[in-house]
C-alpha cells in the first residue's frame, strides 16, 4: 500500500488528524517509494512559498471570480437550440388536394426539441408578413412566455411576442437569409428562414 496524492499533500501541509499523520509518518520511514514522493511533494510546497512570488492583486483575484460566477450562471440557465426546418413548401411539392397555391404563400415548420413552430410568410416584395404559432408536439398548447426576434446576419430587425394562441406576427420582412430567435426562460432557439421569392 502506497499513500495517495491527496494524502500526501494533506500530510505535507499539516491537514491530517494527528493518528492518520503518525500513521503515514511510520509508513513513510518504511517505504522508499512513499519516502520520495513525500520528499518531492514537501519540496514543491517549500518552492511554492518562496518569498519573490506574490499574490495576484486582490481586485484581479475578485474580476476574475466575477468573471467565472456570470459565465457558470449564465450557462446553467440558458442553452442554445438549433431549430430544424422539417417541412418547407418551396422545397417539398404540394400534394393533390392542399389547399392554396404554392405562389399564394410559403410554408415552413421549424422543429426543436420538444415543440415545433409554424411559419407562413405571403405578400407583395416590399409588403412580406410572416404569421408564426408556436405549438408543443405533445399536444398541450404552449405555457410560458417568448420573445421572437426577426434577424438578418445576426442583427436585429424586429421584434414581437405570441399571443395566448402562441401566435406571433411580423411584418415588412425583406428578402434574403433569416433566422429567427425565441427566446424562453430556459432556452434560446434559432432557427434559419430563407424568405427568397414568395
Amino acid at each position: 500500500m502506497h499513500m495517495s496524492i491527496e494524502t500526501a499533500l494533506d500530510l505535507a501541509g499539516g491537514l491530517l488528524e494527528p493518528a492518520h499523520a503518525e500513521f503515514w509518518e511510520t509508513h513513510i520511514s518504511t517505504c522508499t517509494t512513499c519516502m520520495q514522493d513525500m520528499a518531492d511533494w514537501r519540496n514543491l510546497g517549500i518552492n511554492l512559498k518562496r518569498s519573490h512570488l506574490e499574490n495576484a492583486p486582490s481586485k484581479d483575484l475578485e474580476r476574475a471570480f466575477d468573471i467565472f460566477a456570470r459565465s457558470s450562471t449564465a450557462a446553467s440557465k440558458m442553452r442554445q437550440v438549433l431549430a430544424g426546418i422539417i417541412f418547407d413548401s418551396f422545397q417539398q411539392p404540394a400534394f393533390a388536394g392542399a389547399r392554396g397555391g404554392a405562389a399564394a404563400s410559403r410554408q415552413v415548420v421549424l422543429r426543436a426539441e420538444e415543440f415545433d413552430i409554424h411559419v407562413k410568410i405571403w405578400g407583395e416584395r416590399h409588403r412580406r408578413q410572416l404569421l408564426g404559432q408556436m405549438l408543443s408536439r405533445s399536444g398541450d398548447a404552449f405555457q410560458g412566455v417568448a420573445h421572437f426576434h426577426l434577424l438578418r446576419n445576426g442583427e436585429r430587425l424586429d421584434s414581437t411576442s405570441m399571443d395566448d394562441m402562441g401566435e406571433f406576427h411580423f411584418t415588412d420582412i425583406p428578402e434574403g437569409d433569416l433566422s429567427l430567435q425565441i427566446d424562453l426562460p430556459n432556452m434560446t432557439v434559432i432557427g434559419a428562414l430563407k424568405t427568397g421569392k414568395v
